[in-house]
């Protein structure tokens, strides 16, 4: 009895090992899933609006105008990846784990309630009834949906990235992520205020501008994610992705 009670006493006096500890044990994959979580939202982040434009034929109004193109299944695929591996995303705070859970949510919100088709253009590769093309609801709980997850994305930016890992050294290159972080989180605030400002001042719209703006939200979101994801490229067998990081790590 005397062993069993001195064996647990020294499994409770342990530490729990940090993120270099972690970023080094390249065998352990709930290491390995736990960096490769972040880079893979940050890649389909960063890939969503490239993919949509090359596969999805003439250029659309916004990014949510693909649903009826032939880029349909790419929207809704990537769109469920993230919400699943924002939901089951686990981070370092609590505030993390609540934007990811709510970003997830919203994800596929947008997924299952599509924008009304007016303003599509081309002829259309998805059809669904028509009463859900054009439904006023649907429409509010899309762009609902949208803005919220637009919002999660510039605060995991503006807030939770610049926060250290558990016992994550606060050194020049971390000071300099951190930079990066805050331009990701400007640029995607100033996106969403300009979607929602050319939406309520319509004569100042011009052609693709929520579009343009959808994008430059997404490519921010995607590079702060890939970033932040980006530990273990330090001891990757590529040199190229050393070579990348080597400044910021």
């Amino acid at each position: 009895m005397g062993d069993i009670c001195c064996y647990y006493l020294k499994i409770l006096s342990m530490e729990m090992p940090n993120i270099q500890q972690l970023a080094a044990e390249k065998t352990d994959s709930t290491t390995i899933s736990y960096f490769l979580l972040r880079q893979l939202i940050g890649i389909l982040g960063i890939l969503l609006p490239f993919a949509l434009m090359i596969f999805g034929g003439r250029l659309q109004p916004s990014l949510s105008h693909y649903y009826y193109s032939f880029s349909h299944t790419i929207f809704i695929g990537t769109l469920a990846s993230l919400s699943t591996f924002l939901i089951t995303y686990k981070g370092e705070y609590r505030i993390e784990n609540w934007l990811a859970n709510i970003a997830g949510v919203c994800a596929a919100g947008v997924a299952i309630f599509p924008t009304n088709v007016k303003g599509f253009i081309g002829a259309k590769f998805i059809s669904i009834p028509i009463s859900a093309e054009s439904s006023h609801l649907a429409n509010v709980l899309h762009y609902g949906f949208a803005t919220v997850l637009f919002i999660c994305f510039a605060l995991f930016c503006a807030v939770v990235f610049q926060k250290p890992d558990r016992n994550e050294i606060v050194d020049d290159k971390k000071r300099m992520r951190n930079r990066v972080y805050r331009i990701c989180a400007y640029i995607m605030i100033f996106s969403i205020l300009a979607i929602a400002f050319l939406s309520i001042f319509k004569n100042l719209d011009f052609p693709y501008s929520t579009l343009i703006f959808e994008s430059t939200t997404l490519l921010p979101f995607g590079i702060s994610w890939l970033l932040k994801g980006s530990y273990n490229w330090t001891y990757s067998k590529y040199d190229i992705l050393k070579i990348l990081i080597k400044p910021l790590r």
